[in-house]
């Protein structure tokens, strides 16, 4: 992972802190919407949950030598962002943010992302600085899936691509993972998992990366058994593949045979 951001040098104090912020400070008043950043801004807040992070690696330039971190964070809307520490900030964060766990982040840079390695739906990304803040903070899980309006499978097919929906079903088919090449030269990894609901409509649910090594392997040997496997799905991206998909990101959350009332009537 390369930038063309470099950090300043600064003998301002690292702000990290594992307490829970202030009231005052995590009110849904002060708190922003990823969505509604812009590189225009100086004072925001953002709360989320962090969905993915990489290890820190090094990096060299004709000017210096150094390392960068990152992570991802989604809020309560389904919006993400990635967010970046160079030197002394990544050496600072990168052992201490926890994937799952939710931050409060202010006072950082936002500016335009660099889509050769940053493959979010999102333009802009996030660079902290040693004047910026990263808290941890407690919060229930995004989205809250046992009050979630699940929608009914058919009405997917009328939804534009990249809409986050919430759905349930029953698990029908699991597949093998297979590798996948992008364009950059990285590879992931893809498992279909087919699921129905009571609307009678059938569509292919795409577990990406980790997801389908961890929860994917899950649904497959539980699926050998002859009871019915139901599939909660929250922040499911409708997607294109030869026909309309879901595609379950580290954004996403996934609960196997949960207890939610609108799972009874499928059972």
């Amino acid at each position: 992972m390369m930038s063309e951001d470099t950090p300043s040098s600064s003998k301002r104090s690292l702000q990290f802190s594992t307490e829970l912020p202030s009231p005052q400070s995590t009110t849904s008043e002060n708190i922003s919407p990823i969505k509604s950043l812009n590189p225009y801004q100086n004072k925001w807040t953002i709360k989320g949950r962090v969905t993915h992070k990489r290890s820190i690696k090094s990096y060299s330039t004709t000017t210096k030598n150094g390392h960068v971190f990152s992570f991802d964070i989604v809020d309560t809307e389904g919006c993400e962002i990635r967010v970046t520490c160079f030197d002394e900030i990544a050496q600072l964060h990168s052992d201490r943010v926890e994937v799952g766990s939710h931050y409060v982040i202010s006072k950082g840079s936002i500016k335009e992302a660099n889509t050769r390695y940053n493959k979010l739906n999102n333009h802009l990304e996030i660079i902290l600085s040693d004047a910026s803040i990263l808290k941890h903070c407690s919060h229930e899980e995004v989205p809250n899936q046992q009050h979630s309006p699940f929608i009914p499978i058919s009405e997917v097919f009328q939804l534009t691509n990249n809409t986050l929906v919430d759905i349930i079903g029953v698990v029908l088919h699991v597949g093998d993972i297979i590798p996948i090449h992008r364009k950059d030269g990285t590879q992931t990894q893809k498992q279909v998992v087919r699921i129905n609901d009571l609307s009678r409509s059938t569509i292919d649910v795409n577990l990406w990366g980790l997801i389908s090594k961890e929860r994917g392997l899950e649904l497959k040997n539980m699926l050998t058994s002859d009871s019915v496997l139901i599939l909660a799905l929250g922040n499911a991206r409708v997607g294109y593949f030869n026909g309309k998909v879901f595609n379950i990101i580290a954004a996403a959350t996934l609960h196997i045979n949960p207890p939610f009332p609108k799972a009874e009537p499928l059972n």
